[in-house]
């Protein structure tokens, strides 16, 4: 049986809602016997972007890159199955995305969230790009780079009983201004919380007491344009 029957036949699939263009399912065990060396008994995200296999393929790259690498709290790879399309499949984060669970709490779960995520940043920002083949920082605006999420929002943030595992839709990681991920938090918080929580996620990252605004400003532009 092929890898990709043996998900179809012993898996429960799930959909998951989100803001990513692809399809995204959740994968739990349900075969009657115990799994064996190929049927992981972990909770699987299954994720195709439907109309370009090569983005599937492209996120499938950089998340084995980040595992080859060691970077903690990303989306483990599992496999990537193509044929009549692309799936990958990769172990899930235990939690739920951040833009949800923030929405239900007290002010005070809130803020120590933020200042977690903040710090969950920072040390992606602090990651060796001195080998990293993923550059976006052509343009001159780029001028303190980090290795970056590239897409850094709240719904990409997976919270667990009130602390961060992780984050997800990775396709876009790369080389880049700190700036652009902080612009793009930073416009999330202030659309789904409000601005008045902004200081908790600058105060996690520790970048509170010297904010570059005029810098910030620019990037918020980029990232909406």
């Amino acid at each position: 049986m092929h890898t990709f029957e043996i998900y179809e036949e012993y898996y429960d699939w799930a959909p998951l809602e989100g803001d990513s263009e692809a399809r995204v399912h959740l994968l739990t065990y349900g075969g009657e016997d115990p799994p064996n060396m190929y049927q992981p008994q972990e909770p699987l995200v299954a994720k195709s972007y439907i109309d370009d296999v090569r983005m599937t393929r492209r996120e499938y790259k950089r998340l084995l890159w980040m595992e080859l690498n060691k970077i903690n709290g990303v989306p483990k790879p599992v496999t990537l199955y193509e044929e009549a399309g692309a799936y990958m499949f990769y172990l899930a984060l235990p939690g739920r995305d951040a833009a949800v669970f923030l929405q239900e709490q007290l002010p005070e779960v809130v803020v120590s969230t933020l200042k977690q995520i903040g710090r969950y940043l920072s040390y992606l920002h602090k990651q060796d790009i001195s080998e990293c083949p993923f550059i976006y920082s052509e343009a001159p605006i780029h001028t303190d780079l980090v290795f970056s999420h590239g897409d850094f929002k709240l719904s990409n943030v997976i919270v667990n009983e009130n602390y961060i595992t992780g984050s997800v839709d990775m396709i876009g990681i790369g080389v880049r201004d700190r700036y652009f991920d902080l612009a793009a938090m930073a416009l999330d918080i202030e659309r789904v919380l409000g601005r008045e929580y902004l200081e908790y996620f600058y105060e996690g990252y520790r970048i509170k007491d010297h904010l570059d605004q005029e810098k910030l400003d620019k990037f918020m532009e980029l990232v909406e344009a």
